[in-house]
């Protein structure tokens, strides 16, 4: 453990002489350097006693072989003691639980308190006011709590239970706090991290994490608790965080292990972390030899921030279960791209791990290599400027293609993706710069030709050239049809009214964020994936909602009415109201929207309206031209059209899928990034079938949704975790086979499902139910 350098104040009284004893047995204990402080500001404390005691904890530290200086520091003893752990570049700082002076750690402003939200390295708190009776002061540190979620961060401090354990013979025991299944799991790859030398101990247990471990900290009479300073669950570490109320609360010393706002050289080899690079935190890994990886820490899918796994090696995204390897290439998705190197000192490798240690080649780029050769620059044109669209555009290039490419969308914006449109764009948490699917400049670098505000109306395969409204015919030698799909529009009674709103577009999400007012009441009409996300952002910015929906549950005709209920009890639980068996009959008003009737009669006074009720493909300008169109664009496994030179993909393309034997339309976005790909690798004729197996997910709230597969119907639902405690994946059969899975907050789960769906989906149910089987296995 390399506490190289520690910190510790004394103000001479008997509390804080104890702290001063345990920093001073530690630094011997690892031959590391001992500086005592004094607060000249200090409540109740004078100069010349403070000065004396001080010197002589200095003196006795050097007479049993410390190296030990003393300072006096103008100041608060919080601010001295951060003061002189700055300065001295402090690994540790130590102090007592009353703190020094008048203070207490009890009361908000106190010592410990101040140092534990503001220190730059590890804190140690010790239980100088006797909470665990009399003893004598640790360490040795023979009996150790850790508490853990498995997460890179708890894995931090883990390693510094580990390690203390290893130094003074101890014995750690692990606590997971919640499933105890998923806990099991989780402890089981935490404790196989564990030295050779330290016996570990595990227990699940369920509940509130800090209540649970304080609990267990005094049955055990564990003489210390370590936790990490973000907390666990993903709380936070501040007031009510896990780690805060441990610190006040527990019968044993604790030791905060900065496990956020880490530097480079915290770093232990052959594990990363999330560290303070220059002011930006930045996902570091440092190989055996010292070397380092420095990467971006925004996963490349959608922005999450990853975090190290140390069990498999590897970064990985909480939020929609991407991995990445050590330098930062991908492992498996939903990101497509790989983390972004922004320095290290580690070469960069041409074989990256996976993570069961195999090598699998990184991608590398491709653009300006010319993969097809022509005398005569042909144009292939792209019709709908949305995420399948832009990608397939970017491919084009990417892939070396080296003639015109044509980009034609009816929307006035450069692509951006439709996720955020429904969640933090609509909330005003991000901007939609940050949903570009390239940025602005992409484009016009890598000419590709862009035609936005432009709507096409027809389309001739055999004279090669689409209408445009209200503009010269545009030519192709290969078209793209990457049109998307639009919002329905049903004649119901008033729906042109003012305050109806629907979502689609950028700004359809614009309209419904200018009428988000704390307070004002909506109606939403619809209770889909879009509808069900719609809701909870708008609770989640004050608004008071109720859902008219003609199922018995939220998205009950999808996932079934068992599933559909747990959502059900999620928006309940935050406040929406909710009308089933019902659907919206007419919207009345003065010119704007005021009251929405139901069939059922019901009369809901409201401020606006927000209409979720499907949408449809947009194929109209294909009528006539020969290319067949039955819900969306018919296309093969290789998004071709049945006409020569005509292609689709995205939410339009009806497409024939390898793995499932039958045609498919999704309306999400991995399909559209993904299939995109996949129909410009085609266009330069690169003969690559598109068999990925769907995915998406669905942010509601604290809770993350996700789907993989496909399914119409299912002759057996099998839950594999709890409906009730509402973490789950369920799994929809046919005839033996597993055609989908839907989780709610596993999505590990997930990812390993869909393997098993690619692989035929034979799977045994009570194997699926057992959470003691990796999911991986069974694929």
């Amino acid at each position: 453990m390399s506490y190289r350098t520690i910190v510790v104040g004394t103000d001479g009284s008997p509390t804080a002489t104890v702290a001063v004893e345990v920093a001073q047995k530690l630094a011997k204990r690892l031959r590391g350097k001992l500086v005592l402080v004094g607060a000249l500001d200090a409540y109740g404390v004078t100069r010349q006693p403070l000065q004396t005691a001080l010197y002589e904890a200095a003196e006795g530290a050097r007479a049993k072989k410390v190296d030990a200086i003393a300072e006096l520091i103008e100041g608060t003893p919080g601010e001295s003691i951060l003061a002189a752990a700055i300065k001295h570049d402090a690994d540790l700082i130590v102090v007592g639980n009353r703190g020094m002076g008048q203070a207490t750690r009890f009361r908000l402003g106190s010592v410990p308190d101040w140092i534990a939200h503001d220190a730059p390295c590890d804190l140690l708190i010790v239980d100088t006011t006797g909470r665990a009776g009399p003893r004598e002061p640790a360490p040795p540190y023979a009996r150790i709590l850790a508490g853990t979620d498995g997460s890179g961060t708890a894995t931090e401090a883990v390693r510094k239970a580990y390690t203390l354990a290893s130094v003074y013979a101890g014995t750690v025991t692990l606590v997971h706090v919640g499933d105890p299944l998923i806990g099991a799991i989780k402890l089981e790859e935490v404790a196989s991290t564990r030295p050779e030398d330290v016996e570990v101990q595990k227990r699940t247990v369920e509940g509130d994490p800090a209540q649970r471990i304080c609990e267990l900290a005094e049955a055990e009479a564990v003489q210390l608790v370590v936790v990490g300073n973000k907390g666990m669950s993903g709380v936070r570490r501040f007031l009510g965080s896990v780690p805060n109320k441990v610190a006040h609360e527990v019968p044993s010393d604790v030791l905060i292990v900065k496990t956020v706002d880490r530097s480079v050289d915290d770093l232990v080899a052959g594990h990363g972390g999330l560290v303070n690079v220059d002011g930006r935190q930045l996902a570091v890994y440092r190989d055996e030899s010292g070397e380092t990886y420095e990467l971006s820490s925004r996963c490349t899918h959608m922005g999450c921030t990853i975090d190290w796994n140390d069990a498999a090696k590897t970064w990985d995204c909480p939020c929609h279960g991407s991995r990445f390897a050590v330098d930062g290439s991908v492992v498996r998705g939903p990101a497509a791209e790989s983390l972004e190197r922004v320095g290290g000192t580690a070469p960069a490798r041409e074989q990256a791990p996976d993570a069961e240690g195999r090598s699998t080649p990184t991608r590398a780029p491709s653009a300006g290599r010319d993969v097809h050769p022509s005398t005569k620059k042909e144009r292939y044109v792209v019709v709908g400027a949305s995420l399948a669209g832009a990608t397939a555009a970017a491919t084009l290039r990417e892939e070396g293609f080296d003639g015109e490419v044509v980009l034609i969308g009816a929307e006035p914006s450069f692509p951006y993706e439709r996720p955020p449109l429904s969640k933090t764009f609509l909330r005003g948490e991000t901007t939609m710069q940050e949903a570009m699917v390239r940025p602005e400049a992409f484009y016009a670098d890598n000419r590709i030709e862009t035609r936005f505000g432009t709507t096409v109306v027809g389309v001739d395969p055999a004279d090669k050239t689409l209408t445009v409204a209200g503009g010269d015919p545009v030519s192709f030698d290969k078209l793209l049809i990457a049109t998307g799909a639009r919002n329905r529009r049903f004649p119901i009674p008033g729906i042109d009214l003012a305050g109806v709103l629907d979502l689609r577009t950028l700004g359809d999400a614009a309209a419904i964020r200018a009428e988000m007012v704390p307070g004002h009441r909506v109606v939403l009409a619809g209770m889909g994936f879009i509808g069900s996300e719609v809701a909870a952002s708008l609770r989640q910015r004050g608004l008071e909602v109720h859902v008219v929906a003609s199922g018995k549950a939220p998205l009950d005709r999808v996932l079934g009415e068992d599933v559909g209920r747990v959502i059900e009890g999620i928006h309940r639980d935050h406040g929406v109201e909710m009308t089933f068996d019902d659907q919206v009959a007419s919207f009345e008003g003065n010119g704007r929207v005021q009251t929405v009737k139901s069939a059922s009669g019901l009369s809901l006074p409201c401020d606006f309206v927000v209409l979720g009720l499907g949408v449809e493909p947009v194929a109209g300008f294909c009528d006539g031209s020969g290319v067949e169109v039955d819900d969306g664009i018919l296309v093969d496994e290789h998004c071709r059209a049945n006409v020569a030179g005509v292609f689709a993909a995205g939410d339009v393309a009806n497409h024939y899928h390898p793995v499932f034997g039958r045609r498919i339309r999704i309306e999400h976005w991995n399909n559209a990034k993904a299939q995109g790909r996949v129909a410009a690798l085609n266009m330069l004729d690169r003969d690559t079938p598109y068999d990925e197996i769907h995915w998406f997910w669905s942010d509601q709230y604290e809770h993350t949704i996700q789907y993989a597969g496909y399914h119409r119907e299912w002759d057996d639902l099998v839950i594999r975790g709890s409906l009730e405690s509402r973490s789950f994946a369920a799994f929809y059969m046919l005839d033996g086979r597993v055609q989908a899975v839907v989780s709610v907050d596993r999505p590990a789960d997930v990812q390993d499902a869909m393997g098993i769906i690619r692989a035929g989906g034979r799977a045994d149910p009570a194997k699926l139910r057992d959470e003691a089987i990796d999911l991986a296995s069974l694929g």
